[in-house]
């Protein structure tokens, strides 16, 4: 993934004039160019700069910071092994299993320096699945799974605030569970990619009337309005639900909807509706 230099500013605290010197006078990074010819920042150079920057807060000077970042063996946050990722995974499953909380956070906290974006796909999202599978397959209560999706829902709040502070002149889109929608984690992480590739997310929830999902659309006029469906169902139940959700939004709004509870087949979509799979779909636009 890349990232513009406002961008970089907000996720690691450097001003972007700061940023600029450091670049000129230690050649400390060498950003590519885009083709309008702004720099693009990668994931292991947002790690590099977070990792100087905390050592400055510290007390290092920007010499010493560089010194260390250069001569350490530690792996960098954003390149964290396929084996890293897969530990503290398994770290977290277990202590939200036995309701350890602070086991659970100093786990997490071993990811600090790893783009929220990867900690909730490679870690957050699979930790959620397989705590579903258990208790589907009857190895866990209801307390248990409230618990995991209560610490993860945290988590993932604090990522969308971190990328919507900083999110400015992108598309807008509106993301909303749809009536009777109780799960809500796939909703969250739609928005939180969305965040991340430039939009601006007005994020209603779930669990929200038709008709007020197309009174905010009305209003404020999106792109796109972003819906869930991860309860179970029919075909005919969904085809209903689609023609009503694309009467209820205003017919130049795009209407996009995902989630493990669309059937297997179902109509063809309402014009300007989308179902798609995957996030990698969502922003397909």
């Amino acid at each position: 993934m890349t990232y513009r230099i406002k961008r970089v500013a907000h996720l690691t605290g450097i001003n972007p004039a700061t940023l600029r010197a450091w670049e000129r006078r230690y050649q400390l990074l060498t950003p590519r160019r885009s083709a309008a010819g702004y720099r693009l920042y990668s994931d292991e150079d947002i790690s590099i700069l977070s990792r100087i920057k905390r050592m400055i807060d510290e007390g290092l000077s920007i010499g010493e910071a560089l010194e260390r970042v250069r001569h350490s063996s530690v792996p960098l946050g954003a390149h964290a092994d396929a084996g890293l990722m897969h530990e503290v995974r398994d770290e977290i499953l277990h202590a939200l299993l036995t309701m350890d909380r602070p086991r659970a956070q100093a786990s997490w906290d071993r990811l600090e320096s790893v783009p929220s974006l990867r900690r909730m796909d490679e870690v957050l999202m699979p930790v959620l699945r397989e705590v579903g599978e258990r208790w589907a397959r009857g190895e866990i209560g209801v307390a248990d799974e409230h618990y995991a999706t209560a610490f993860a829902r945290e988590k993932m709040a604090a990522a969308f605030q971190e990328l919507d502070a900083g999110s400015v002149g992108g598309p807008l889109a509106v993301c909303a569970g749809l009536p009777e929608e109780e799960h809500e984690l796939g909703l969250m992480a739609a928005a939180l990619h969305l965040l991340d590739a430039g939009w601006r997310v007005i994020y209603l929830g779930i669990n929200v009337p038709l008709d007020e999902i197309g009174r905010v659309a009305a209003e404020r006029r999106p792109a796109m309005i972003c819906s869930s469906v991860m309860r179970p169902m029919g075909r005919d139940e969904f085809d209903g639900l689609l023609a009503a959700l694309r009467a209820a939004v205003p017919g130049g709004v795009e209407v996009v909807v995902g989630g493990t509870g669309i059937p297997h087949e179902f109509g063809a979509a309402p014009e300007r509706v989308r179902v798609v799979g995957d996030l990698g779909e969502i922003l397909a636009v």
